[in-house]
């Protein structure tokens, strides 16, 4: 993370955690969060400490190879519109069209213009604030060559939806496997978190199936319960993966313009019932909802209300007015 390690040492380091399953281990994998997130920029919360407090984000750790609309971004703002306070942790595409940093640009979010100190502001006025991984991580760029030169998955691939430099207390997170699924709650767990919720959808999805039943491990008071889930729980029909594929960057913005715009009717429209279920899950882990029903009755109104579209709208003001000042 220093620099101070030769690119063939990384490369080593990488190699011999997975050879001794160190990489799959929990308090391995958590360790090394917390020493991603100590090696990052420091975001300061003196003054937001009950700010602090009710932070929460949604990830996926990508990998899926479905290619869906970008659900927990949409989510996240949702989620912040119907009050919740969502330090959104991203980065740009690795393996799909879309990434949460590349939907956010061409909205005209200056993301990369988002610095430590304007965050809890950020945070405090609006609801919602995206954490750019490469300008909260600049030590990544030591790891970069060797991880490619090694050309294998490495713990690295776990580090995202875990490194969150703000350090949320409640997160949401999904993965493509049900390996993972296990070996992140317990991360979660080790790191102190005072909710979690990690899903699987059974069709391989990293985000709470909008199709069939999705495998969800929930961390509560310290102790991890699994269960499965599915749409009827959330009281919204099925929809088939097909109906919430996206697109590149300028496909999908259109689509989230359309859909904070209200002009999408639920139940019954497949991409807003998928953002809906997904914001559910974050306004449970919140504490804002006391079920998945009650979550998408909050997330829907949060839309239609016009507070969904008034969060994005105000951090990409806020952002251009604080780069301005600067």
């Amino acid at each position: 993370m220093e620099g101070r390690a030769a690119s063939f040492q990384v490369g080593f380091f990488l190699i011999a955690l997975k050879l001794n399953k160190f990489d799959v281990d929990p308090a391995i994998v958590a360790a090394c969060a917390v020493e991603m997130r100590n090696h990052g920029r420091h975001i300061s919360f003196e003054g937001h400490t009950a700010l602090q407090e009710e932070l929460v984000d949604i990830v996926g750790t990508g990998g899926d190879g479905h290619d869906t609309f970008n659900v927990s971004t949409t989510a996240a703002i949702v989620a912040a519109g119907a009050g919740c306070k969502v330090a959104k942790h991203g980065n740009k595409a690795a393996s799909s069209a879309c990434g949460s940093a590349d939907i956010l640009i061409k909205y005209g979010c200056q993301i990369e213009n988002v610095e430590p100190e304007n965050v809890a502001p950020l945070l405090n006025e609006h609801g919602f604030c995206f954490l750019f991984a490469q300008t909260y991580h600049p030590a990544m760029k030591n790891t970069s060559v060797p991880r490619r030169e090694v050309g294998i998955p490495s713990i690295f691939n776990l580090m995202g939806p875990l490194s969150n430099p703000a350090k949320p207390k409640r997160i949401v997170v999904g993965v493509h496997s049900r390996y993972l699924g296990d070996l992140m709650i317990r991360s979660l767990q080790r790191m102190g978190l005072d909710s979690g919720m990690v899903v699987c959808g059974a069709d391989g999805l990293d985000e709470i199936s909008p199709e069939k039943e999705t495998h969800v491990w929930k961390l509560v008071d310290g102790e991890i319960i699994e269960e499965d889930i599915s749409p009827d729980q959330f009281g919204l029909p099925s929809h088939p993966l097909t109906a919430v594929k996206g697109g590149g960057p300028e496909e999908n913005t259109a689509i989230l313009r359309d859909l904070l715009g209200n002009k999408f009717e639920s139940p019954g429209h497949p991409i807003l019932d998928f953002v809906l279920i997904n914001a559910a899950a974050l306004l449970v882990v919140a504490g804002k909802a006391r079920d998945f029903k009650e979550g998408v009755t909050l997330a829907r109104l949060s839309v239609t209300s016009g507070e969904a579209l008034r969060v994005l709208e105000g951090f990409r003001l806020g952002v251009e007015r604080d780069s301005k000042a600067t």
